[in-house]
């Protein structure tokens, strides 16, 4: 918001402020008590017809008359000690006398309580702009102070379509969307109003409103609208951020000191088809916490179709918080099978703060049949460039059937004084499929460990899933073990251990592997250290110099 634009505002508060007391120090409205009855009497008649008024003339021309015989001398009026409701308005007396009767009625009846309503409506069409809440008819805020309007149907100014949320005041919070409208935006401070979820069949849902810009959460997307037969769902809204962004070069820094951003809606379902992917999290403020990614759509009835992926995690604070999570992916609930989502991607770690952890595949959900293939997991969001651990990858989904389990997500990177991640476990194959192998870990920031890999899924009837190599460090840490192979019918093999800084730290060992498998190698450790244990001697890894790590052994059973 420019400079101008605000002074404007207060330009525009200080005149309405000057209009109204001006009006209410009128010398009209300070003596509108001091209408006479008989003034007042006639104003309020002169519409009823010419006989009244008549009637009243012939009486006033009579009175006259005998008042002129009683009257020998002009007197001095006695007003000091007259009513209130008797005393004539000073200026407006001679005025009056020369006026017919309905015209000095209706400067009397500036008193009576429809001229006071209309007064006050007068004032309350000039403050509206400035104060107040949204309408239907009107739903967004006045500029200074109010909340936008909230649609919860079709009313007033929106009977048809997506309805957006009104708009917030400079203080007050933007309004909720109404079948795929985005959240109103708030002003300087206050949170920004939820999306609405679609309700037209496909559509996506409302993006979340945008928080304050100085202060305030963003608002929550709104969930996709459903698809039936072969048609795809809709996608999730996406959250609102905490606030504005300004851009410095290729920079986007924002605007709002403190805030979160707002969660991603879900995705619609689908059948036969394709189902909506969840939205992303909300980036947030300078302080704040990223908004987590809205889950995938998921697969229901007779099935056969493809669910949808989770919603990459928001952005955490510039300075100071956390980065969403990714959204998890969507289940298969239908009874004729299909393919679980993957999924979404943790959110970016900035400078004090961890990343945010991958999202969860999907799996075979409550009453699912058939052939379901688990969703792989979603990655873990790097690290805080000076604090903050990496997040981990999220785990693979389960498979049903013939379908495999799915992939561990890989652990996110480190940046400054930050660890890797953690990789994802695969998921598990409850059918004739194989496990999902393990997600690497992450490699360390400048000081750091690097992550661990995850284990392998296991297997009933085929090859568990592979461990996740260890992730490395790069100034000052040790590598990250690897991951155990998943145990099954058919070997799988252990990850490989994390490789260690020359300068100092300890390899990463490796994992082991199942029987007919090769346990994974040990990471090359620091100088000056001992060599590492090797692996079996078919297939295990030789340490490297220095403080190697230990090779992974070669399990002689599996489950």
């Amino acid at each position: 918001m420019t400079a101008a634009v605000i002074v404007g505002r207060i330009g525009a508060l200080a005149m309405v402020l000057g209009i109204g007391t001006a009006m209410m120090s009128t010398p009209v409205a300070a003596h509108a008590d001091s209408s006479t009855s008989t003034a007042s009497s006639t104003g309020d008649s002169s519409a009823r017809g010419t006989a009244h008024q008549r009637r009243s003339a012939s009486a006033a021309t009579g009175a006259a008359s005998r008042s002129a015989q009683r009257t020998a001398k002009p007197t001095r009026p006695e007003t000091q000690n007259a009513p209130a409701a008797s005393r004539t308005v000073p200026g407006l007396a001679s005025v009056a006398a020369t006026l017919p009767n309905a015209a000095a009625g209706s400067i009397a009846a500036v008193g009576t309580p429809r001229a006071a309503a209309q007064r006050a409506s007068a004032i309350a069409g000039l403050v509206r702009p400035l104060i107040g809440n949204g309408t239907a008819d009107n739903p967004d805020a006045g500029i200074l102070f109010g909340n936008g309007y909230s649609y919860t149907g079709y009313a007033g100014a929106c009977t048809t379509g997506a309805c957006d949320g009104g708009n917030g005041g400079l203080i007050g919070n933007g309004g909720n969307g109404y079948n795929g409208g985005d959240g109103g935006a708030a002003g300087w401070f206050g949170n920004g109003g939820n999306g609405g979820d679609a309700l037209t069949v496909g559509s996506a849902g409302g993006n979340g409103g945008r928080g304050g810009r100085f202060a305030g959460d963003g608002g929550t997307g709104g969930t996709g609208g459903a698809a039936t037969g072969s048609a795809d769902g809709g996608a999730g809204g996406r959250g609102g951020m905490a606030g504005s962004t300004i851009k410095l070069g290729s920079l986007e820094l924002p605007t709002s000191f403190f805030g979160s951003g707002g969660s991603g809606g879900a995705g619609g379902s689908a059948v036969m088809g394709t189902a909506g992917k969840g939205g992303a999290g909300g980036m947030a403020a300078i302080i704040g916490t990223g908004g987590d990614g809205g889950a995938g759509g998921i697969i229901t009835g007779m099935g056969g179709g493809t669910a949808g992926s989770g919603g990459h995690g928001g952005m955490a604070g510039w300075l100071i918080g956390n980065a969403g999570a990714g959204g998890d992916g969507g289940n298969v609930s239908s009874v004729g099978g299909g393919t679980a989502g993957n999924g979404g991607g943790g959110g970016m770690g900035m400078v004090f703060g961890r990343g945010g952890n991958g999202g969860s595949g999907g799996s075979g959900g409550a009453g699912a049949g058939g052939d379901v293939s688990g969703g792989a997991g979603g990655a873990g969001g790097t690290g805080g460039w000076a604090f903050g651990a990496a997040g981990n990858g999220g785990a693979g989904g389960a498979g049903l059937g013939s379908g495999n389990g799915g992939a561990g997500g890989s652990g996110g990177n480190g940046v400054g004084i930050s660890s890797g991640g953690r990789g994802g476990a695969g998921g598990a194959a409850a059918g004739t499929g194989s496990g999902g192998a393990g997600g690497s870990g992450g490699t360390a920031g400048v000081v750091g460990d690097g992550g661990d890999g995850g284990d392998g899924g296991e297997a009933l009837a085929a090859a568990g899933g592979d461990g996740g190599d260890g992730g490395h460090s790069v100034f000052l840490g040790n590598g990250g073990d690897g991951g155990e192979a998943g145990a099954g019918i058919e070997p799988a093999n252990g990850g490989d251990g994390g490789a260690s800084t020359p300068i100092l730290g300890n390899g990463g060992n490796g994992g082991n592997g199942t029987a007919g498998g090769c346990g994974g190698m040990g990471g090359m450790g620091g100088m000056g250290g001992e060599m590492g244990m090797d692996g079996t001697p078919m297939c295990g890894g030789m340490g490297g110099g220095g403080m190697s790590g230990m090779g992974g052994m070669s399990t002689a059973t599996s489950s």
